[in-house]
């Protein structure tokens, strides 16, 4: 089970053992183990602190050697993952979404155990906002055949901007990552595209058709001027370019 607490990387054993002891804690009581990713001297101050504070008395036996085995790093990756999705262009608002990430985190399914860390712990998924909706009673069929995709000059398409097409210093991990509608100008083979890219974009105008995602006109800005969430960012170059 993850909890997500935020605090800044200036942030010191102390500070980070109250947080645990806020946040933690309550919740789970003291672990008998810990694994980090900093160093022993910050766990041992970490350590000191938590017992500290449940006014117990901690005597080492031995010393102790944290090692990290890729869960963390697994763990963090996803919590990336979510954050991008939640935040939108709204970056400095990204410690409102914890909790959103931290209830969606625990409710998915974990493959080294085929059941979520809240059925682990409790038995069940507690309710989420969708289970509240009403469920429409239709029935959906996947197209088996489908079809490659290809666009035609002057069709429009969303762009999805991978990490490369960013500057150096210019790319954020929680930045939107898909942007437009953006028009086709050439069509150089049934993989690959040249755009008309507003002037702020500063990046190759050509793209493999993987990264492009068809426009569907009014119903697309719907649903991003509906969702402030949105991963996608909606251009309009005319007002790009006149800045």
């Amino acid at each position: 089970m993850a909890h997500f607490i935020a605090c800044k990387k200036t942030t010191d054993a102390l500070t980070v053992a109250r947080l645990f002891f806020k946040e933690v804690y309550r919740l789970h009581g003291l672990p008998s183990s810990i694994v980090s990713d900093r160093d022993t001297r910050f766990l041992s101050q970490f350590w000191k602190t938590l017992w500290k504070l449940t006014n117990t008395r901690l005597n080492f036996s031995s010393a102790y050697h944290p090692q990290a085995d890729g869960q963390t790093e697994v763990v963090n990756r996803s919590l990336g993952n979510h954050l991008r999705s939640l935040v939108g262009d709204n970056l400095k608002m990204w410690d409102q979404k914890l909790y959103q990430v931290e209830f969606t985190y625990n409710c998915a399914v974990k493959h080294s155990t085929g059941l979520s860390p809240f059925q682990v712990n409790y038995g069940y998924n507690p309710r989420a906002p969708i289970d509240l909706a009403p469920v429409p009673d239709l029935v959906r069929k996947s197209d088996k055949k489908r079809r490659a995709l290809e666009f035609q000059v002057g069709d429009l398409v969303w762009v999805v901007l991978t990490k490369d097409r960013f500057s150096v210093g210019e790319y954020n991990k929680l930045s939107a990552r898909k942007i437009g509608p953006l028009e086709i100008i050439e069509k150089i083979n049934p993989n690959a595209y040249r755009l008309k890219l507003p002037s702020h974009i500063r990046t190759a105008d050509v793209f493999n058709v993987k990264h492009l995602i068809p426009y569907r006109g009014d119903h697309d800005e719907d649903v991003v001027a509906d969702n402030p969430n949105s991963r996608a960012n909606y251009l309009h170059p005319r007002g790009n370019d006149e800045e």
